[in-house]
Formats: structure tokens, C-alpha cells, sequence
């Protein structure tokens, strides 16, 4: 019973016998057997043996009899060159806090391969920390707090490490029109004050210098200083090794590549030191840096920086802090704890471990503790971090080098653990046939103990010339000896080699390539090919139908920095949303963002950008906004309602300073994995002014038409009170009643003389 179960199984999973068994035996090279990362299979190299060469390591053992030596079977090589023990650099030694420092190992694909590392930080570890200010003349409000603090920064950091050294520079802008006018002369794009110095004294004189410089546009030149201070290390001062803090300083926004050809400066920025070019001012020949170059010098030369920056430019820095590595945004006012803020930024440094690598795409890494992600290692005071990896050869290189130099380490130290890997796909048999060999019938090379012939020459001896075919040679077509049919039914046997029927391959035309799974109607989904009966998956796919992608990135919307909008996880590339614990709702669609909370939240994220792209170009909006998946579409109010109900958009409103209304929609395409359509309407939304005089007048007769109406309905009643009280009169007369009319006054009238007294008789006594 349990034998026709697995024979169902096997049938079921369309690879027959073949899986069932082992793998390895259809490989008929030793740079196949060997390189084969599925499997452990090792290569019978004797001479005298018969039958297939290559048999998986599990079966080898349990059969001794299968092979006489020699036997190859590559095992892992681990050579540990370099492994200086953790040192604070005391008594002119080299600073030492990453261990081992190089290494060269050898192995085959699919070989677990334990690197075990660790982390020490030295102690009184240097410290470089550049004080970079804006001195256009908008910065004075700020000057004494940079000032008054700046004294403060080297006594609060020697007691964190006695080996801190401060410099100071200042920037303005490039000095050409529109932007500054030259003849002044107070405007540059970069001095340097004081190269980093130990020197406390110079670093107070250097900050008594306060904000001269002008300029005539809001942006300002802090790029260009930037960029200088990073590649300048011997004007500079930088340490080799030290770990490097920038605390850029301004209150307002910055150039970036594209806004100096205004100025004529129109070549691309080199990223190069120019500060030794005295003749000629540098500036003014290359562009402001972009972004992207800033963040590739500050991560090859592992500086932090810090963004001190006013408030209102705050929005612009906050892009900015997503874009560079190692960059932090913090607010710039009366209250700017400076001193703090860069004893926090440098203790952060020290206490928090993340490791980077330039691992290629046929290897995996994985770390125990997972220190590829932030805040996942910490570190206690003068306590090592022990860190467990396992380096993973997934397939051979595509390229002939078999050799790559991996590189290991710290993002924040330049300290390094090299890695020289060399992948064994090749037999070292292979490397040094036996040319033209007796053994081939003198029409081969003899490696490994098999034959490759030349050209025509067919046949596990080589004998065999053109399309001739040897009865002796069929069983070499055979993947098993009992098999009924050579070639597996799929090919023809020609002098010992199979030659396959379209759609089959494999050294036995056993594999079926269309056999593979297909999801979506796809074979391997596209990102792969079939080879051996499964899908050998292109980089950067894994799973065993390649549908599923080796990271989240698909799984992130493209203008969130979060997995699943921080509400779902991702599995295979797609967001299952879940209920957080914070909230009772469940939000929806790809990146889980269909939902109240985050609606708003896109909304905000997009107003500014949308704005832009309301008033000026698109390219200087993606530049500005560091967008590179998100198309824009302006159109009239009549097609963005048609395009709501069409595309199911979200509605987002911005109120502009005028009080109007900016509207757009959002939605994301079904056909694009991460991009984001945005259409914003052409007509502003004004709003309903009140006319002040329409409303006093309308006040005013509102006020006189009461009035006039209450005396109306006054006399109205009043009439009619006097008419009922003169029909009753008439009735009554009419009924011989006599009864005074009502509205009957007699006109005589009486009146008491007060002198009289009815007691004299009228007299007055």
C-alpha cells in the first residue's frame, strides 16, 4: 500500500521515478554533479567504473561498493587570513571593533557556510564632528542659539569619548545672478572656517563670525557645501576610520541638480574636491549635487547627517531624511538642544548595530540576530555582540569568474569583513584533461573519467562517427539499466547520447519542459525557466512556481516607506491585510491603504506634490519631491469625475492660501506593480465670498419689513376689535336693550372744585 502511495505521489508530482530516487544521477559531467544545488552529489572519477557516474552523497555511503576511489566530493574550505583582536587604538594601533577581518572560503552551491562575526565598540573611539552653517543673512535669528551652543558641543562630547575633534564652514549661494548679486561679494557657495581641530579655542573664534552673506532666492547653496566637505577629507581633516557627523544648519530650502543652469553652470557635478582650485570659482561650472549623489558619498563615507533646519522648510528635509542613509531631520529654533541632539545622534552610533553587505544575487546571507535591520542589535556598554551567518552559494554565477569579493561590516565604520568566495563549479579533474586520450578512441579529451569528444565524434568511448549508432552503446541512453525504453521515450539513442524530441530535455530526455507549474497560464510565471523538472527561478524570485519575489518592495506603496501601509504583512509579494490592535478596522486593497485613516494620510503625503505639479513641470517636481513611480495627468472637472467612477479614485482636497481649493484624485494602475496615478483638476474650487453690502441692505429692509408688518397686523387687529364691539352694540339696540354705544364719548365732563368744603356750606371758615 504504502508503495503505490508514493508511486501516485510521484506520478502526481509529473517527475516519475526521477524524483523518487535522487536527482543526481542525471547529471553526466562532474561540473554538473558537483555544481548541483539541490542536492549533496559526488562524482566517481575511476576509470574501470560503469554506469552512471554521478549518485547523491546519501546513496554513495550506503553503497561503498558503487565507486572505487577516487571518489570527488568537494567539501566546504573556511581560511581564516586575518583576525585581529578588538583594540581602541591605544599606544599609535590601528582601532579594531569588527572581527574576523578576512576570510577565503570554497564551496559548492547549497552548502550551508557558517561565518560567525563580532562586534566591540572601542572605547574613546574617534569622533569628527563638521559644523556646517548657513550665513545668508535670514539666519541671524538663529545665530547666537547655534553660537551659544556650539561652545557647549565639545564639553559634552569629550565625556563620551576623549578623541573628538570640531571644525566649522558656512555656505550662501553660487555668486551669479538671479540668485546673488557678485557685486556685493559676500555670497559663496562654500568656505571652510576651521579644518577639524582639537583646538577649542579656534573652534570659539571660528563661531564669533556670524551670518554677512545675501542672496536674492529662498533655496540655498548648502548641496554644493555639502558635497565638499564629504570628498575633501584631507582640507577637511577627516580621520581615517573616525566616525563622521555633519550638522548642516539653515532655515530654509536647497538647490539641487538642474537649478544651475540658471547660472550657467551646466556640467553635472563630478563629486570631486574642488577646494584646492583657487584660479577659478568650481561652482559655477557644475551643477548643485543631487540628491542622489549626496546619498552616495555620505554612504561610501559612512557620515551621519544631521538636518537642523527651521520649521518651514521642515517638509522638504523630511524627504530628504528618507532619501539619504544616515540622514536625520531635526527642528531648528529658540529650544534646539544642539548639544543633545548629536550626543544622542553619536550615542545612537555606538548602541545600534546595522550591518550592510554587497551581496550579488546567486547568494543569500542569513544573520542571527538579523542585524541587517535596524534596531534589531543592540549593544551593551563594552559587551561584544556575537553574530551568527550563514553564507548560502544558491546557484553557480552566470559569469566565468568564479571568484567575488564579499564585504561585510558595520554601516557606520569603514571597518569591513572581506570575504574572497570561490564557487567550485568545476571539477579540479576537469581543469587538466588527457588530450586526445586512447581512452576516446584518440578523438577526445579524457577528464574525469569520461570522455569529451571532438566534433562528430559521438559515444561514451568516442568511436562512434556521424549519426552511426553502436548496439553496445544504448545503455549509456538509459537512466537505469531495467529501463524498457532508452532516451525515456522522448528521443532517439545516437552512439550513446540521446537526442532529444522538441519540449524534453536532460541527459535521458526524462524532463518534460512544460511540465513546470503554471501559474497564471505562465510557465515558472515568467521569471524562470523549467530545467530538471522544476523552475529554476531568475534572480530575485524564489518558491517552486517563481511567483513569489525575494523581498517587499511590491508590497510597499510608492510613496510609503512601509510594509503593507503598517497594516497587513506580505506574503508572495501581496499585502493580506489584517486588524491591528490599535483599531477595530480592517483596511483594503493592495498596499491596505482603503480605509478612512489612511486615505487622509495618502491625501496629506500627496497635496504638496500635487500643488507642485499645479504650478510648474513635472521633472522639477519629481526632483523636488524625490518621486520616480508616480505619472500626473491635469485635466477639466468634467473627465476627473468620469475618471473617479472608471478607476474607483480616491477624492483629496488641498486648501491654498486664498481660501481655494486644489482637487485631485489618486488610484493605483492594475496593469503596474508600484506606480501611482495622480489626476488633479485643471479649475481651482473658489470659494463662496460673502458681497458686505447685499448683506447690510438686505439687514436693513429685513428690519423695516417687520416693523411695517407688525403695525399692519396692529391696526388690522385693531380695526377688528372695534368693528365686534360696534355689531354688538347694534344687536342689542336692535333688541330694545338700552345700552350706551360703546364707542359713544359724551362730551360733558365734570370736574370738583378743591376749595370747597360740603360741610360750611360753601363757605371758607
Amino acid at each position: 500500500m504504502r508503495v503505490i502511495i508514493l508511486l501516485l505521489m510521484c506520478i502526481y508530482l509529473n517527475i516519475g521515478v526521477i524524483l523518487c530516487d535522487s536527482e543526481c544521477k542525471n547529471f553526466k559531467t562532474c561540473g554538473g554533479c558537483i555544481g548541483y544545488a539541490y542536492d549533496t552529489c559526488v562524482w566517481c572519477s575511476a576509470a574501470e567504473h560503469e554506469g552512471r557516474r554521478c549518485q547523491s552523497k546519501t546513496e554513495a555511503d550506503e553503497n561503498k561498493k558503487w565507486c572505487k576511489e577516487p571518489l570527488y566530493d568537494p567539501q566546504i574550505s573556511i581560511n581564516e587570513t586575518e583576525n585581529r583582536d578588538f583594540s581602541s587604538g591605544i599606544n599609535n594601533s590601528d582601532v579594531v571593533q569588527f572581527t574576523p577581518q578576512k576570510l577565503i572560503i570554497k564551496s559548492r552551491p547549497g552548502v550551508p557556510i557558517p561565518i560567525n562575526m563580532s562586534y566591540k565598540p572601542a572605547k574613546d573611539y574617534p569622533l569628527d564632528v563638521y559644523y556646517l552653517m548657513d550665513y545668508s543673512f535670514t539666519m541671524r535669528n538663529h545665530a547666537s542659539t547655534l553660537r551659544d551652543q556650539g561652545l557647549e558641543i565639545y564639553k559634552e562630547l569629550i565625556s563620551l569619548t576623549n578623541n573628538v575633534r570640531l571644525g566649522i564652514g558656512s555656505f550662501v549661494e553660487k555668486p551669479a545672478m538671479p540668485f546673488a548679486d557678485v557685486r556685493k561679494g559676500i555670497s559663496y557657495s562654500f568656505k571652510n572656517h576651521l579644518s577639524l581641530s582639537e583646538n577649542t579655542e579656534l573652534f570659539r573664534d571660528a563661531l564669533k563670525d556670524g551670518p554677512n552673506g545675501t542672496n536674492y532666492d529662498v533655496p540655498e547653496d548648502s548641496f554644493d557645501a555639502l558635497m565638499q566637505v564629504m570628498v575633501c577629507p584631507e582640507q577637511i581633516g577627516w580621520r581615517r576610520g573616525a566616525r563622521r557627523i555633519i550638522v548642516l544648519c539653515s532655515d530654509s530650502t536647497y538647490h539641487s541638480a538642474g537649478d544651475g543652469k540658471f547660472v550657467g553652470a551646466i556640467r553635472p557635478h563630478d563629486m570631486k574636491c574642488h577646494m584646492n582650485n583657487k584660479e577659478k570659482d568650481m561652482s559655477l561650472v557644475y551643477d548643485y549635487p543631487s540628491v542622489s549623489q549626496i546619498n552616495k558619498i555620505a554612504t561610501e563615507t559612512n557620515t551621519k547627517i544631521i538636518f537642523a533646519i527651521d520649521s518651514s522648510a521642515k517638509r522638504h528635509y523630511e524627504a530628504l531624511e528618507k532619501s539619504i542613509q544616515g540622514s536625520k531631520y531635526v527642528p531648528l529654533n529658540a529650544n534646539t538642544d544642539v548639544v543633545n541632539m548629536i550626543k544622542n545622534e553619536y550615542l545612537e552610533l555606538v548602541r545600534t548595530l546595522t550591518i550592510d553587505s554587497n551581496l550579488p544575487s546567486f547568494m543569500e546571507l542569513k544573520l542571527d540576530p538579523d542585524c541587517f535591520q535596524k534596531d534589531n542589535c543592540r549593544v551593551k556598554h563594552e559587551q561584544p555582540v556575537s553574530i551568527k551567518g550563514t553564507l548560502k552559494i544558491k546557484t553557480c554565477p552566470t559569469k566565468e569568474d568564479m571568484k567575488y569579493l564579499l564585504k561585510i561590516g558595520p554601516v557606520s565604520l569603514d571597518e569591513k569583513l572581506e570575504v574572497e568566495v570561490e564557487t567550485e563549479c568545476q571539477c579540479d579533474c576537469e581543469k587538466h584533461g588527457e588530450p586526445d586520450s586512447s581512452k576516446c578512441s584518440n578523438a577526445g579529451i579524457y577528464q574525469c573519467g569520461i570522455c569529451y569528444c571532438k566534433e562528430k565524434r559521438y559515444g561514451s568511448t568516442c568511436s562512434c562517427v556521424g549519426a552511426s549508432s553502436e548496439t553496445n552503446d544504448l545503455d549509456q541512453c538509459k537512466a537505469n539499466i531495467t529501463d524498457l525504453n532508452f532516451c525515456s521515450g522522448n528521443g532517439a539513442c545516437r552512439c550513446g547520447k540521446c537526442e532529444c524530441q522538441g519540449g524534453f530535455s536532460g541527459d535521458y530526455c526524462e524532463f518534460d519542459d512544460n511540465a513546470c507549474p503554471r501559474p497564471g497560464n505562465l510557465l515558472c510565471a515568467s521569471n524562470g525557466k523549467c530545467r530538471f523538472g522544476r523552475c529554476e527561478c531568475n534572480p530575485h524570485w524564489i518558491g517552486d512556481d517563481c511567483q513569489c519575489p525575494d523581498n517587499n518592495r511590491s508590497c510597499i506603496a510608492p510613496i510609503s516607506n512601509e510594509v503593507c501601509s503598517g497594516k497587513g504583512t506580505c506574503k508572495c509579494g501581496v499585502c493580506i491585510c489584517e486588524q491591528k490592535e490599535d483599531t477595530n478596522e480592517i483596511c483594503s486593497g493592495r498596499f491596505c491603504d482603503d480605509c478612512d485613516e489612511l486615505k487622509q494620510k495618502r491625501c496629506k503625503e500627496l497635496e504638496d506634490y500635487a500643488y507642485c505639479n499645479y504650478n510648474v513641470n513635472k521633472t522639477e517636481c519629481d526632483e523636488r519631491y524625490h518621486q520616480t513611480s508616480t505619472g500626473v495627468t491635469l485635466v477639466n472637472k468634467t473627465e476627473i469625475d468620469a475618471l473617479e467612477h472608471q478607476h474607483k479614485a480616491k477624492w483629496c482636497r488641498k486648501t491654498l492660501d486664498d481660501d481655494s481649493v486644489l482637487i485631485f484624485i489618486y488610484y493605483y494602475p492594475p496593469s503596474s506593480t508600484n506606480t501611482l496615478e495622480i489626476m488633479i483638476q485643471k479649475e481651482l474650487e473658489l470659494p463662496i465670498r460673502a458681497n458686505v453690502w447685499v448683506t447690510v441692505v438686505s439687514t436693513i429692509a429685513a428690519v423695516l419689513l417687520i416693523g411695517l408688518l407688525t403695525l399692519l397686523v396692529w391696526k388690522y387687529l385693531a380695526d377688528l376689535h372695534d368693528q365686534r364691539e360696534y355689531q354688538k352694540f347694534e344687536r342689542a339696540l336692535a333688541a330694545g336693550c338700552d345700552e350706551d354705544n360703546p364707542l359713544y364719548q359724551s362730551p360733558a365732563m365734570n370736574f370738583t372744585n378743591p376749595a370747597y368744603d360740603p360741610t360750611c356750606n360753601g363757605a371758607r371758615s
